[in-house]
């Protein structure tokens, strides 16, 4: 929903052949040292972009910084087709055109609250995406893109500052910034338009359902809760905004006659796709989406700058705390050919069978490339070859011959993913760096995370009012298999009494199950240091 806003006179006026051979059509954003077109090539729908630069560092700096952030998005939603540098009245212009897909939306349809919540939690992904690596992202009309993919809402910041040291500050200036847009664009209205005509003693800001009978007033005081100095539960920060928006979106859920809870048509399994389907673990899917999904979907940007595409990635903890759901789910997210197999099932009774059957799985990937093949109990088929005995040796034929394939396969279209609950137990050779790029210490579910599992586990069977985040709580150091089996046991204690699962049933089920992992398993990961992120 790209929105005119000029606030400085455009360095190319309408009509103006902009790189190669394309031409402006529409000047869509002017402010500050940034500039954002509307062009046009063959009836393609483009975004040019400008950044007026004072000289040939500042222009490097930008030029660097904006290549690496466009590669960070997805493939299909935006591509850099071309960039270049044009000097004007002694001004380092950075130019790029920039593709998305033809699902840009230029019109002038306000958004409902499905789309608006849709839309903010994609923005805030993207915004801590930025700030993870230093980057300062401009939320404002015209400097994001906004895409329609099927009736799901993308947001995608086009300019981002390149800021050293960044501070709490600049997360909340996100934060408000976020909020003011998606308000822009359910109301029509601008925030800063309406302050100026505001009473300057009391300068109260309409809640978003005043402007759109789709909003309701509860995300209504979310966005204000966003913006309004006043407010006591004012959120600052992107992890307490994304956390607030997927809470109120489960809220929404309704209790049918039964007590069942019944979710409305854009709730469930089938609304998300790939790592959203992981319960929190922000942090993790974001690693996940800028250094393996980016530079395998977009490595054009990564080879010229010498990043190697990665071979794979080893996932690293204790159990029961879903590390093969999250290979699961990176894979459906690339949508590539998977294979998975446990290193128990590539074991031959045969002296070289084992061998064979790594060849055969590489070569079987290779020919669906590009593919991703996922090896759990990692320890069984790479153990460590100085503790093998003497009728063991044939067992290091096959982490050599592993070892040869894993340091050809991302040449290939191959990308390894492995998880293991005994690291210890791994061949050091297999762990070097170039070959398996990143280690991941997949630890017990975050706040976040244990919110969302009790949801999920909790969503289709009978249930009383529960302060999940109090649960929560209760439930720091219980892997996604104890919290599940928390909710079992509850949903048992309730059957016996014919009622809906209550708090006392959940606290009775924590009382009689502690967590499965203790201090000792937990310790044993400490000597691992995560690598690459």
């Amino acid at each position: 929903m790209m929105k005119t806003l000029i606030k400085r006179r455009p360095s190319f006026p309408i009509g103006t052949e902009f790189l190669s051979l394309w031409q402006i059509e529409r000047i869509l954003y002017c402010h500050d040292r940034f500039e954002c077109y509307l062009i046009n090539k063959n009836k393609e729908i483009t975004v040019g972009v400008v950044i007026r630069c004072n000289d040939e560092a500042e222009y490097e700096q930008y030029h660097q910084v904006h290549l690496s952030w466009w590669a960070l998005q997805e493939k299909d939603q935006l591509t850099i087709l071309e960039d270049g540098m044009k000097m004007s009245n002694e001004m380092h212009l950075f130019l790029a055109v920039v593709s998305c897909e033809k699902n840009i939306v230029l019109d002038d349809l306000l958004l409902n609250q499905r789309q608006a919540e849709s839309l903010m939690l994609d923005l805030t992904a993207k915004c801590r995406m930025a700030l993870s690596r230093e980057l300062y992202p401009i939320v404002d009309a015209g400097a994001v893109v906004v895409l329609k993919i099927n009736d799901h809402y993308a947001a995608i910041p086009l300019f981002v500052l390149s800021t050293q040291n960044l501070d709490k500050k600049y997360e909340e200036e996100c934060v408000k910034s976020i909020a003011e847009f998606i308000y822009y664009l359910a109301t029509g209205v601008t925030i800063n338009e309406f302050l100026l005509k505001a009473d300057t003693k009391k300068q109260e800001i309409p809640s978003a359902s005043h402007w759109n009978k789709d909003i309701d007033k509860h995300f209504s005081a979310l966005l204000n809760s966003c913006f309004d100095k006043t407010d006591p539960k004012k959120i600052t920060s992107l992890s307490m905004l994304e956390s607030q928006l997927r809470m109120d979106s489960e809220d929404l859920r309704i209790h049918d006659n039964s007590g069942r809870l019944k979710s409305p048509d854009n709730a469930g399994p089938e609304s998300t796709h790939g790592l959203e389907k992981v319960a929190g673990m922000s942090e993790l899917k974001m690693l996940l989406k800028e250094e393996v999904i980016g530079p395998i979907r977009n490595p054009e940007p990564f080879k010229r700058y010498g990043i190697p595409i990665p071979n794979g990635i080893l996932l690293y903890g204790p159990p029961g705390c879903g590390k093969t759901y999250i290979a699961r789910q990176l894979a459906e997210e690339l949508g590539w050919y998977f294979k998975e197999v446990k290193g128990s099932d590539i074991g031959n009774i045969y002296i070289h069978g084992t061998v064979l059957a790594i060849r055969d799985l590489f070569v079987e990937a290779e020919e669906h490339a590009p593919a991703m093949i996922f090896i759990d109990e990692f320890e069984g088929l790479v153990p460590k070859r100085s503790g093998l005995s003497g009728h063991q040796q044939h067992t290091s034929a096959e982490v050599n011959e592993f070892l040869v394939n894993l340091n050809e396969c991302a040449s290939k279209g191959i990308f390894i993913m492995a998880a293991t609950n005994e690291p210890n137990k791994i061949d050091d050779a297999v762990r070097r760096p170039g070959r398996l790029d990143k280690m991941i210490y997949v630890g017990t579910p975050d706040p976040e995370a244990r919110i969302e599992l009790l949801r999920m586990y909790l969503s289709h069977r009978p249930i009383d009012n529960i302060n999940f985040h109090n649960f929560a709580e209760l439930l720091e150091g219980y892997s996604c298999s104890d919290i599940q089996n928390i909710t079992n046991e509850a949903a048992r204690f309730a059957l016996k009494e014919k009622k809906p699962i209550n708090s006392e049933h959940l606290s009775e089920a924590i009382r009689r199950n502690p967590s499965s992992l203790s201090l000792e398993i937990l310790s044993m990961y400490k000597d691992f240091h995560q690598r690459g992120i």
